[in-house]
């Protein structure tokens, strides 16, 4: 790849990046409406639990371990990297920047959320099963270290699988 297609790739990733955190930070209601709202009903599919709108945010009451997916669980973080990840690899095949920027902000939306209500599953059963094995004061490490477990993961298998699809599909490669 040529010095000007990296630029372009760097450029299309940093303004997906941008862009996400942008639109996040305008429109607020998209953490628990889009976000939120989303993990949660798909955790419920995955614990069989119904998904009931409570003040905080949304709640499984009859997952393993009672959950409630709040704002601060919405994973908008995840889905800024996860943008960025799509438009950088899009703009690295030849994509415009515009058109990189674009697809990865609507194809980050649903891995996203998808990912999210993984961890929500996860953490749930870390609180099941693990957390009263140990003293309360590890409870806040053990709920971030398994978002951490499920979340660097799943960024580390996009990029991978993004970029064998590239290198296959670079003309510059063959």
């Amino acid at each position: 790849m040529n010095r000007s297609a990296a630029f372009r790739a760097a450029v299309a990733g940093i303004i997906g990046a941008a862009g996400g955190g942008l639109l996040v930070r305008v429109f607020p209601a998209l953490e628990l409406g889009l976000f939120a709202n989303g993990a949660a009903r798909i955790a419920g599919l995955f614990t069989g639990s119904p998904v009931v709108r409570v003040e905080q945010g949304w709640a499984l009451p009859a997952a393993s371990s009672p959950v409630v997916v709040t704002a601060a669980c919405s994973a908008t973080s995840f889905f800024v990297m996860v943008t960025a990840i799509i438009a950088w690899q899009l703009a690295r095949r030849g994509r415009s920047v515009a058109f990189a920027v674009f697809a990865g902000l609507i194809a980050a939306a649903p891995v996203a959320i998808f990912i999210n209500s993984l961890r929500i599953v996860t953490v749930a059963q870390v609180h099941r099963w693990v957390i009263p094995l140990l003293p309360g004061t590890c409870e806040p490490f053990l709920h971030l270290a398994t978002g951490i477990a499920v979340f660097l993961p799943s960024l580390i298998a996009l990029n991978l699988l993004l970029e064998y699809n590239g290198y296959r599909h670079i003309p510059s490669n063959r």
